[in-house]
């Protein structure tokens, strides 16, 4: 498969012209994501590679809850995120259950939260080898490799990045985060949890999103949806509705947020090294590792919204004005997003597929920055609309939308 190369884009100044602002900085984010971090992680904290926490080289053999592993496992992703330049915290709720969490704050909503989640915990449990590489070692490669991608681009929510213990003794860990965060009324607008992504023994590409109508999660599912389409992502995606509840995103769905899990075809594929001590890296299909673990994460940059463009391309595209909406596709009503390089007179307009407008949105002078503006979707009839951004002093640009049925 063919992927757009930021560098290929930044050397093409006409090509970043054609691209809206996010666009490029998805695209840039799937680009940084490497296969082979991944991969490493996933050795180390299944016990493959040695790792070094201050107590000279070890291995992680066991992460079960009743094993000394567990809290190895712990250092271990405090010791990474630290690396990453998070100052990431361990929630403890238990005598051996402890959740490390790290947190990106957003540029606009610091006080709204996007979480993405796997969980670090292992079966089988007792004094033998639980390497659990699948599940949920690659869940957890993946969220290693988002923090540490993700570090240096702002984006309009905060981020958490939650790695769950205790999953396998009931979701225990991630139940005790989600119902801390609602009895604080914390607001979250999303989660994607990962769990199991590495696995495609009959090689026929299939992964499922897991999603039930509570909160905006369908919302969620289709920008999954439309991301695996808008960057052609090799992956034969399954939409299960309702979706099962045996992993942490239903602890979301159980306090009312909206929430999808993101998983391998386990229904009719499953993994037969799935909970036994031969899950291991070697098992793997890693293009379809590669490929279902950017999906997740570019879905879930999605949703925190990148605020702004990397500076290879800014420096490129400063002249032109860069726009692109949340949710879209969107039941609800969105936000349009407008980034203006200097201080101009706009009128901006949604139209439908004829060209006859819909609603204006603005008409007047706009200051040199970023503007939020209300996007009416959830009054309009299903469809395809564009938004036209129409400067006094220079070309319009116009962004496709869609209203969800």
């Amino acid at each position: 498969m063919i992927k757009r190369s930021l560098v290929a884009v930044v050397l093409s100044a006409t090509s970043i012209l054609h691209l809206s602002a996010q666009d490029i900085v998805v695209q840039s984010i799937i680009d940084a994501l490497q296969i082979d971090s991944m991969i490493h992680y996933v050795e180390e904290i299944s016990g493959e590679t040695p790792i070094d926490i201050g107590n000279g080289p070890e291995l992680i053999v066991n992460r079960n809850k009743f094993n000394p592993g567990n809290a190895v496992a712990q250092a271990y992703l405090e010791q990474k995120l630290t690396q990453f330049g998070y100052t990431p915290t361990v929630q403890t709720f238990s005598a051996t259950g402890g959740n490390v969490v790290a947190t990106k704050v957003g540029s606009l909503y610091p006080d709204e939260y996007v979480v993405l989640c796997a969980h670090f915990d292992a079966l089988p449990a007792g004094t033998g080898p639980a390497p659990a590489a699948d599940d949920d070692g690659s869940g957890t490669g993946a969220l290693l490799e988002a923090a540490r991608v993700l570090h240096d681009i702002p984006f309009a929510y905060s981020i958490v990045f939650g790695f769950w213990d205790e999953e396998e003794q009931g979701l225990v860990g991630s139940a005790f985060w989600a119902g801390s965060q609602a009895a604080n009324d914390v607001v979250i607008k999303g989660v994607v949890n990962m769990d199991a992504i590495a696995y495609d023994g009959n090689a026929d590409r299939k992964a499922r999103v897991h999603v039930r109508p509570i909160a905006n999660s369908l919302d969620i599912s289709d920008t999954v949806v439309a991301v695996l389409d808008r960057y052609n992502f090799d992956i034969d995606l399954i939409v299960t509705n309702p979706g099962a509840t045996y992993s942490d995103h239903a602890s979301f769905w159980n306090e009312g947020y909206g929430a999808v899990l993101m998983i391998e075809e386990f229904t009719n594929d499953g993994n037969p090294t799935y909970h036994t001590q031969n899950d291991r890296v070697e098992f793997f299909d890693v293009p379809y590792y590669e490929e279902l673990a950017k999906l997740s994460i570019a879905s879930f940059a999605i949703l925190a919204i990148p605020y702004g463009l990397p500076t290879a391309v800014s420096e490129i595209a400063v002249s032109k004005p860069t726009l692109f909406a949340f949710p879209n596709p969107a039941s609800v009503d969105a936000q349009l997003w407008l980034d203006v390089p200097v201080s101009d007179r706009y009128s901006i307009r949604l139209v439908d597929a004829l060209g006859k407008e819909v609603a204006l949105l603005h008409d007047g002078v706009l200051a040199q920055g970023k503007h939020v503006i209300q996007l009416p979707m959830a009054s309009v009839a299903p469809g395809t609309y564009s938004v036209q951004a129409r400067p006094e002093n220079g070309k319009a640009i116009n962004l496709r939308v869609m209203r969800a049925f």
